[in-house]
């Protein structure tokens, strides 16, 4: 990946007051500069890396020629260890550009220099100086830069104040170190731009122009300089002329041809992407993480700053050990005063806890028999001061709750049941009181403005968190006023009716929902949806229809739960018995390939959560091939690859021990040669496209997320592993 400086050949100097700028540990002429300091703020703002390589242009007329000797006898100066490689190219029949033909030749070289070094960089710089020779040439040499890009423009400035400092520094030794104090600000290198590649060049039919014909790469040079002859051919016209009419006819090709990447596509991403340089869609479709645990930071920390949404989040799953303690903490107040009630409670599970190993205590503690474990203490304070013991060391109520799935290679294809135990010292277990409820919102809210979320659907089943004293009406107050306080990101929340719990429990969820929206279906707008969850053998959606009408009578969005842990029956019956616009998992759509089409042409999305599908159900990971390479792969790519509006979530963040973030790279990880950037952004796109919000707010986080996306494009300058732009 080499950096290459190109540039035409007048005054001999020139080259190593550029070099003196862009290489200062091999000639470090502007040490001593008045503005030294700013010349190296300038370097490093405008990210200008030492060249490897310098290639210049030059005529076979004699000034040129004496220039080019003293200029070679400086190179013989330099430490050839650390200078960059020269190279020369003489152009036949130009001497001093005074002719039309001349001029000609010489632009048709500057072209062909710069189009060469284009397409030798591999990931490395190009830098184009535009001091030295004659303004025709400067001239060329931007108008290739605009063809093809360039990091950075060079130019030296001179103070004409200082007469003699050409005619003075004569000698090529005296520009292998400081310029002299009588010519400290004699000359001052500036950088003025750089150039992206023009994307119509990287039109197929356009490349092929350019690509195919031998005629425009530059013979192998040396040093001292080789002769290069141009004799076009009408088979073989001037590359300048080649590039010029493709440029002018530019704009109608390329909106040809971004709509023809749009049309070839099952579903289009963010249309302001295909609006990119044709080589960066390329390496956006070809650069793919979730492969190399070595650069999985660098693909998290790029993942974190891309704007999200997680459309399946359950409020009652998204504390991890520590934040299990922090929402315990916000009930000490209320604890206190069952001081005495809970003594002899507490004083059993403190020696329990001090003595015995946390393996044990893993298979031995039922957390549900905590929650009325002392009679008199309402809930949720007896869990909640359970909890409090641990709170100076959480990793040993980590070890207690998780047992062996503490090790994530050993948290996979443990089942439902076993996974929802993981999740019974919170949800409702801690969610009982007011103080819970809203440090469980500002956690979830911390985590989304931490992770870039931009639109948040948070799921919970407030007839379940009455156990307190609260009344339905309170907890849905509790909730959105607390999520309502962060500007960050804007929210739903989701209902939620269990399939495994009492049916007296989902009626009265669904008429609590009623109530909320009123009349004109519009009383509560953050009721986003509804949804059946839980085990899906306790109960079909079939089953659930009727319970379900007053909610389709009122056109509430509807998610149902379904093609987790049963067959593709479940996701037919949620889409025909219960109209569901999402499926949450959907793991076994592939099973029925006609509905998997029927998902493509409706639209219906799919709100898949790689963590805990994986934790439950069992699928290979790129990180541990060996630890399961008999289970399935997940089904994931493959509905991407059928069109169908794949979204990714957190389910549980925190009994899944993931975050916004990491599902993503997750469910990289779970597809056998990892997932592309651009199927990334096509994921993300997909979470705003299938939120429960109306058409405009919709729209409008599209444009929001689109001009995010754009701009860390842009400016990644190399975070983005794998990717040069």
């Amino acid at each position: 990946m080499p950096n290459i400086l190109a540039a035409t050949l007048g005054t001999w100097q020139l080259v190593p007051e550029i070099i003196g700028f862009t290489n200062p540990g091999v000639v470090d002429l502007y040490r001593n500069h008045p503005e030294a300091g700013a010349i190296s703020s300038e370097r490093l703002k405008t990210d200008i890396q030492p060249v490897d390589q310098i290639w210049l242009v030059t005529t076979c007329g004699s000034f040129a020629m004496e220039s080019l000797e003293s200029l070679l006898r400086w190179y013989e100066f330099l430490d050839r260890h650390i200078a960059p490689e020269l190279y020369v190219w003489k152009v036949a029949g130009t001497r001093n550009l005074s002719t039309a033909g001349e001029c000609r030749l010489m632009s048709e070289a500057i072209f062909r220099m710069v189009w060469s070094a284009a397409n030798t960089l591999e990931g490395g710089r190009l830098v184009l100086s535009l001091a030295g020779g004659r303004k025709t040439m400067s001239s060329d040499l931007q108008r290739a830069a605009s063809a093809f890009g360039c990091h950075s423009l060079l130019h030296v400035t001179q103070n004409e104040a200082i007469k003699d400092f050409r005619k003075w520094q004569t000698d090529p030794e005296m520009f292998i170190a400081p310029i002299p104090e009588e010519f400290l600000d004699a000359v001052t290198p500036i950088v003025v731009g750089g150039y992206a590649r023009n994307p119509a060049l990287d039109i197929e039919e356009n490349l092929v122009q350019i690509q195919g014909s031998h005629t425009f790469i530059l013979p192998q040079a040396i040093a001292g300089g080789i002769e290069l002859e141009i004799k076009p051919v009408e088979t073989e016209p001037f590359l300048v002329d080649v590039v010029e009419k493709i440029i002018e006819k530019s704009a109608f090709l390329y909106c040809h041809y971004t709509g023809r990447m749009v049309e070839g596509e099952k579903l289009a991403n963010f249309m302001a992407l295909y609006s990119l340089p044709t080589n960066i869609i390329k390496k956006l479709k070809e650069t793919r993480i979730g492969i190399n645990p070595d650069i999985r930071g660098r693909e998290l920390a790029f993942l974190k700053k891309l704007p999200k949404t997680d459309l399946h989040c359950h409020l009652g799953g998204i504390a991890g050990a520590e934040e299990i303690i922090e929402i315990a903490e916000a009930n000490k107040v209320q604890i206190s005063r069952y001081r005495d009630r809970l003594g002899n409670f507490l004083d059993h599970w403190k020696k329990r806890i001090t003595r015995e190993d946390p393996d044990i205590l893993h298979r031995e503690i039922v957390f549900k028999d905590l929650r009325e474990a002392v009679e008199g203490v309402p809930e949720p304070l007896c869990t909640a001061a359970f909890v409090l013991l641990f709170q100076d060391r959480p990793e040993r109520l980590d070890r207690i709750i998780y047992g062996p799935c503490v090790q994530e290679k050993e948290f996979c294809g443990i089942g439902f049941d076993a996974y929802e135990k993981l999740g019974d010292v919170q949800g409702s277990g801690l969610l009982q009181s007011r103080e819970s409820l809203e440090a469980a919102c500002r956690i979830i809210c911390r985590k989304a403005q931490e992770h870039q979320v931009r639109y948040l659907e948070l799921r919970c089943s407030p007839v379940n968190y009455l156990r307190g004293g609260l009344s339905p009406g309170e907890v849905v107050t509790i909730l959105e006023k607390e999520l309502s306080r962060y500007s960050t990101f804007r929210h739903g929340i989701i209902f939620i009716a269990s399939r495994h719990g009492q049916m007296s429990k989902v009626y009265e969820q669904i008429e609590l929902a009623g109530k909320l929206m009123g009349p004109a279906g519009d009383g509560f707008p953050s009721l986003a949806g509804f949804d059946l969850a839980g085990e899906e053998k306790a109960a079909s959606p079939v089953n659930m229809r009727t319970a379900f009408l007053p909610m389709m009578e009122k056109c509430l969005h509807l998610t149902i739960h379904a093609g987790e842990t049963a067959d593709v029956k479940s996701i037919w019956e949620a889409v025909y018995h219960l109209n569901a616009e999402r499926i949450g998992h959907g793991l076994t759509l592939k099973g029925n390939p006609a509905l998997l089409e029927r998902f493509r042409d409706r639209g219906i999305a799919l709100e898949m959560c790689p963590s805990s599908n994986t934790q439950i159900v069992g699928f290979r990971d790129n990180f541990f091939p060996r630890k399961n390479r008999e289970r399935e792969i997940y089904p994931l790519k493959e509905y991407l690859d059928a069109g169908l509006r794949v979204t990714v979530n957190t389910d549980n963040a925190g009994i899944s021990r993931t975050d916004f973030t990491t599902e993503l790279h997750r469910a990289a990880r779970l597809t056998p040669g990892g997932l592309s950037w651009w199927e990334i952004l096509l994921i993300l796109r997909n979470g705003f496209k299938a939120a429960f919000v109306r058409k405009s707010l919709r729209q409008g986080l599209l444009r929001e997320a689109e001009k995010e996306i754009i701009t860390l494009l842009e400016k990644n300058h190399g975070e983005l592993p794998g990717l040069y732009i």
